[in-house]
């Protein structure tokens, strides 16, 4: 689980990597540690590894996935929460297939953990019923139409298989899309995304999160412009930014 800084709802997300249906080892990352973070650690039973070097998002983020130390890694975020099938669902995609990462479906919630809906929340969700229907494997034109309308697909809900990824890493280029980045760069790879359909994480929006700053100091606008354009011809691309700016 990445954790920075004190997150009020860092127990929250713990409780819920406690209760899975299939037991998993759990562990924290952190480059900033804290008597909190400790103490919530403590409480789980979940070591702590403290990146030494505080540079970025994307070096947290690879960090977590190399102390993590494990085939199957799930980078947790610890203003989310995950049901209780959430690895059991996500092991049973992977059972015999050939895909480098799992995602599963997601939920909007409110700071109480209550389901809520939003406008953005809204629209991604039809991107991905236009896009993949009930599909269960996803590659090729199908999955680069997934990923060319926005950012549909959030890195807490996936699990990857550091087995078959080999030398993958978020890219240090951007502090907001390095998700989406990813995804774009595995897709254009050739690679199999996997997909467990249930809404089977819970992801909160608020004021304290990345994606919030993000937007406010234009950091989003700009990185979603650099991927439109990667996806469309650039007129198009730019228009295609211009509406997503205005949904967020």
């Amino acid at each position: 689980m990445l954790a920075y800084g004190d997150s009020p709802f860092l127990d929250a997300c713990l409780a819920s990597l406690d209760a899975q249906s299939l037991a998993s080892r759990i562990a924290i990352a952190t480059s900033t540690p804290s008597t909190f973070i400790s103490r919530a650690a403590r409480d789980h039973g979940a070591p702590v590894a403290v990146n030494p070097r505080r540079e970025d998002i994307a070096g947290d983020w690879n960090f977590g996935l190399e102390a993590a130390a494990a085939r199957y890694v799930t980078l947790a975020h610890q203003d989310d929460i995950y049901a209780r099938d959430f690895l059991k669902e996500t092991l049973a995609a992977f059972a015999g297939s050939e895909g480098v990462l799992c995602f599963t479906g997601y939920q909007e919630i409110d700071d109480a953990g209550k389901p809520k809906s939003s406008k953005v929340s809204k629209t991604k969700h039809l991107i991905e019923w236009a896009t993949l229907g009930a599909r269960r494997i996803v590659r090729g034109r199908r999955l680069r139409a997934f990923l060319s309308l926005g950012n549909p697909l959030p890195c807490s809900s996936v699990t990857f298989d550091l087995g078959k990824l080999g030398a993958f890493a978020f890219s240090a280029d951007f502090a907001s899309n390095l998700d989406w980045d990813a995804w774009w760069r595995l897709m254009a790879a050739g690679e199999t995304f996997l997909r467990a359909p249930a809404r089977l994480v819970g992801r909160r929006h608020n004021a304290l999160t990345a994606t919030a700053q993000a937007l406010r100091d234009g950091t989003r606008a700009r990185e979603d412009l650099v991927m439109f354009r990667r996806a469309w011809p650039r007129p198009l691309g730019d228009i295609i930014a211009l509406a997503y700016r205005a949904g967020c």
